[in-house]
């Protein structure tokens, strides 16, 4: 039976389900406060501003004295009761919050509520269960995903349709299978103009375009579609720009040309050393012995060279990135260009500052990061000689297009949901880290100090 009963009748449900039971009403109000006080504030502030939800009844059964007990919607209720008298929580910020509520919209605040009516628990049960239990096999609820969520919006708002939206759109009428595809990893993955390019779609004004055939596009999406369904895709896999290039290649089968052009440089001049102190896909003990100095990077050489990296990938990967940093700043202060990077950077501050209204004080003890060296070793002909080998480090640090591996270095360290492999740290090493020793072993002067 459907009734108007105004909120001064409906009492708060002291054994609602969400919390345990209390013994009465004030209890039941403080409880609710307690546990979802700024969800009730929300949504009385809702009320107050739109008023209550027309197509949502109040599930309720007769109670004593001509009063009402709610099943289903106690949040609602409690929202009202204080919308009316806000002294009925013993919280004085919540009450007091009320209070500025009813200040301002207290003419509009309903004084009823439309429900449903059931003779007893027993006839509500299965209305409340459905409400409240999920899908059922189609029976309850079928909540939007955030995809469906998003085409609501933009039907309703009368605004374009998100990337996500459009390819879900796109593949459904392409009859490709997607019900495993995480919508948020395809949207990260997506964002990548590269990898946009790669499966041959684009989103000029906002919209959809096909850049290749229909069929190829329909070819690659479902290629994209299975790899994300698989168990053993992770989102590591492609959380950084590098690592989805990378990933969208292999999938669609791609010729990394760049890659191609860089382990044609690495069999040549930038990975051979005389004595063959940087063979092998790790850290030798050759390296170990040939490296001049007594210090930190001697030591952590020592000890990494007895691991073993597919067998160790987090403690070799944090190593490695803290054992290339350590080596280079060794390498740049022993030979003077630490002090040149520091005066570059004044000098820069001080040109800076002329354009300044606030002026920013050199910070003392300021000293470059990895990034800041790298930049430098990779422009300065006095350290590297070889243009070839310049062109591989800024490929390698991101400077040219290349693959990022100072981003995936820093992954390494930093980032506490990354899982490297053995591979990944074997193949920074290889590429970035021998090219590195390369560079520190070949300088008679950082052989010297």
């Amino acid at each position: 039976m459907k009734a108007i009963i105004p909120i001064a009748k409906l009492l708060v449900n002291p054994e609602n389900p969400r919390f345990e039971s209390v013994k009465n009403q004030a209890d039941a109000i403080d409880l609710m406060i307690s546990k979802a006080g700024a969800n009730v504030f929300n949504l009385a502030k809702d009320i107050a501003q739109h008023g209550l939800n027309p197509s949502k009844s109040l599930m309720v059964i007769p109670a004593e004295d001509g009063q009402f007990l709610p099943l289903e919607g106690n949040r609602r209720v409690v929202a009202l009761k204080l919308l009316h008298n806000p002294e009925q929580t013993t919280d004085q910020k919540i009450s007091n919050k009320f209070k500025e509520l009813k200040k301002e919209f207290g003419m509009q605040i309903p004084n009823e509520i439309d429900c449903a009516v059931f003779p007893d628990k027993e006839s509500a049960f299965r209305w409340v269960n459905l409400e409240h239990t999920g899908r059922n096999k189609g029976v309850g609820i079928l909540s939007w995903d955030s995809t469906q969520r998003q085409r609501f919006i933009a039907q309703y708002a009368g605004k374009k349709p998100s990337r996500l939206v459009q390819l879900f759109d796109f593949a459904n009428e392409n009859s490709l299978k997607h019900e495993c595809v995480d919508a948020t990893t395809l949207e990260r993955l997506t964002a990548n103009p590269l990898v946009r390019g790669s499966i041959g779609i684009t989103f000029p004004n906002g919209l959809l375009s096909l850049e290749k055939s229909k069929a190829q596009v329909v070819k690659n999406l479902r290629k994209v579609f299975t790899e994300m369904s698989r168990d053993a895709f992770k989102v590591a896999d492609v959380y950084t720009s590098g690592k989805s290039q990378d990933w969208i290649k292999e999938v669609l089968g791609v010729v990394d040309k760049t890659k191609n052009v860089i382990s044609e440089e690495e069999k040549g001049k930038a990975t051979k050393i005389k004595g063959e102190p940087l063979d092998g896909d790790w850290i030798k003990n050759r390296l170990y012995s040939v490296y001049p100095k007594q210090n930190r990077v001697k030591s952590m050489l020592n000890e990494l060279k007895d691991l073993n990296p597919r067998a160790k990938p987090n403690v070799c990967a944090s190593s490695v990135r803290v054992l290339l940093e350590l080596s280079v700043y060794v390498f740049l202060n022993d030979n003077g260009w630490i002090k040149h990077i520091i005066d570059q950077e004044k000098a820069k501050l001080i040109e800076d500052n002329k354009k300044r209204k606030i002026k920013r004080e050199w910070e003392k003890d300021w000293s470059p990061n990895f990034q800041r060296m790298l930049d430098f070793m990779a422009t300065n002909e006095s350290i590297i000689t070889e243009s070839l080998e310049r062109k591989a480090l800024k490929l390698f640090i991101g400077k040219e297009g290349g693959k990022p591996f100072l981003a995936e270095l820093n992954q390494f360290t930093h980032n506490p949901g990354y899982e490297p492999t053995g591979d990944n740290v074997v193949e920074i090493w290889k590429k970035l880290g021998k090219l590195v020793f390369k560079t520190i072993l070949c300088k008679p002067n950082g052989n010297s100090k």
